[in-house]
């Protein structure tokens, strides 16, 4: 004879089929979540190359902007990299002392 009840023996069976039910329902959610964190990444870029191209501004300010930028950049391209008087001299660097094994 058995010391488990009936009623016992059902409930512990209630509370496996509940365990059983709630450790499915968070392993497919784990499911879920990892394929929608890596998936979703892939998606979006497929996503948005098939769609239209972004808009561009083709606005006054824009152009401006870009003729602003145009005129620094040939500007920029005839300097050369010269010191200044008023800059300071480099700093001096320190003797690091020997590492072990070396000698001094």
């Amino acid at each position: 004879m058995s010391n488990v009840s009936y009623g016992s023996a059902h409930l512990m069976h209630a509370m496996f089929d509940t365990l059983r039910y709630v450790l499915w329902v968070v392993v497919s959610g784990f499911a879920v979540v990892g394929a929608a964190f890596y998936g979703g990444a892939g998606v979006a870029a497929v996503w948005q190359k098939a769609g239209p191209p972004a808009r561009r501004r083709n606005d006054e300010v824009s152009r401006e902007a870009a003729d602003g930028i145009a005129e620094i950049e040939a500007f920029l391209a005839t300097q050369l990299p010269r010191a200044r008087d008023d800059d300071p001299p480099p700093a001096p660097r320190r003797k690091l002392p020997p590492a072990s094994g070396e000698a001094a």
